[in-house]
């Protein structure tokens, strides 16, 4: 361990380092570096809880979170999550979260609110997903 000094650490913070461990075996220097390294190469991907979506004008809350990944690339946000076929590339996340709702909502018509005798099985599948998001 060569060139390993100690620092204090807040218990907050190593929450925080550990949860960002890929291994559990990985150190909280190896975790600082990769962080470091992101941020300074830009491409840190973060992510945002979708908690409601609005679909034919009425607000509903989700039964769980959607995890949105987002990453800021030459200064647009690229937002995403590709379970639920979802991604926009947008100038501020208010903008990105406006239209990953948009979207939500056109698979919410092409997928639940159509006849779904013309589904594929991939499509049922799906349909079958984004019924299980409400109770």
């Amino acid at each position: 361990m060569s060139g390993a000094s100690s620092i204090k650490i807040s218990e907050s913070v190593k929450e925080v380092l550990g949860c960002l461990k890929v291994h559990p075996r990985e150190t909280y220097g190896d975790v600082i570096e990769r962080l470091v390294s992101h941020t300074h190469d830009a491409v840190l991907p973060c992510h945002i809880p979708l908690l409601y979506v609005k679909i034919n004008g009425t607000i509903r809350e989700l039964r769980y979170p959607i995890d949105l990944s987002f990453e800021v690339e030459d200064g647009e946000y690229i937002i995403y999550n590709n379970e639920y076929h979802l991604l926009v590339i947008a100038p501020d996340l208010r903008k990105g979260l406006k239209e990953i709702n948009n979207q939500f909502e056109e698979n919410w018509n092409d997928y639940v609110d159509q006849n779904d005798r013309g589904l594929t099985p991939g499509a049922l599948q799906f349909r079958k997903t984004l019924l299980s998001l409400f109770s």
